[in-house]
């Protein structure tokens, strides 16, 4: 971070990490009191008045859900419990009748706004929304603005696979920045981004095996089952909560889908593996 005196610095990042806990106390699925845990209670029981900060949060993730063909779902959040993934104690590989249930309650589209009235309500019973797959990168979307209002020229802020920059560090024309191996050779390849937000989705950090099966939390909402021969998917936004949505959709899209439906728009690298041989996928408009 550049930018100000050390004191301001250290107030700045300070109300950063404020950011962080406030979206944390609006999107969070494993606190009670978050104010998406009560609306999810809220809308299964019909119309649900939704403040005016969620209500833009939800309507830009499922506007995302739209463009993706539903590829990435807001609503997965049955099929997440399902695999045990919500509570990671509770792994398990479900049966055929256990996912078309668990499928019957998954969709987008089955959840209706009403920008008038400001409410929210789902169609389907057992509907839940699950903000896995755009949280971090709305947290880190407010902590990038906050530094910014803070007077901060240049910042990079990162949660997890979920970053965004502002500015560029003195007398640089990017930031190095450094994706994953999904093998954790340390093997990581290294990137110039000049501007705005980049997200890496993978199976990789967040899995569980059985009977010798590895199965990744990346669940594909058409189907119910996990992502498979996708290593990695990394997307370039303009902002994080964008990147980190469409990272989702195009793990679970997969390379060709990917490439027509977003690599106009978008900067896009998925690492795949299919029959033990790894192959790069990758968008002009990828940075290098």
């Amino acid at each position: 971070m550049y930018g100000g005196s050390v004191p301001s610095q250290q107030q700045a990042i300070d109300a950063a990490f404020a950011e962080v806990r406030a979206a944390d106390q609006l999107l969070s699925i494993h606190r009670e009191d978050s104010r998406l845990s009560h609306l999810n209670l809220a809308a299964a029981a019909g119309p649900a008045s939704v403040d005016a900060e969620l209500f833009r949060v939800l309507q830009e993730a499922f506007l995302l859900a739209a463009r993706s063909g539903g590829a990435f779902d807001p609503t997965v959040r049955p099929l997440v419990d399902l695999w045990g993934f919500l509570h990671k104690e509770r792994f398990h590989v479900p049966s055929e009748p256990e996912l078309r249930e668990a499928l019957g309650r998954v969709g987008h589209r089955h959840v209706h706004f009403d920008d008038k009235a400001r409410t929210l309500r789902f169609n389907r019973p057992g509907m839940s929304i699950d903000p896995g797959g755009f949280g971090k990168g709305y947290a880190v979307d407010r902590a990038i603005e906050r530094l910014r209002a803070c007077g901060v020229t240049a910042a990079m802020v990162k949660a997890g696979g979920d970053l965004r920059v502002l500015g560029l560090p003195p007398g640089q024309d990017h930031w190095v920045v450094q994706i994953e191996d999904p093998a954790k050779r340390g093997q990581r390849v290294p990137i110039a981004l000049r501007g705005g937000a980049l997200s890496t989705s993978g199976n990789y950090e967040n899995f569980f095996e059985a009977n010798g099966v590895r199965y990744g939390h990346l669940l594909d909402p058409r189907t119910g089952r996990p992502v498979d021969g996708v290593l990695s998917c990394t997307v370039t936004a303009a902002t994080c909560l964008e990147a980190d949505a469409l990272a989702t959709a195009c793990s679970v899209l997969g390379p060709e889908a990917s490439l027509m439906r977003f690599g106009a728009s978008h900067g896009l690298r998925i690492l795949t593996l299919q029959a033990g041989v790894e192959r790069v996928h990758q968008s002009p408009r990828f940075p290098r």
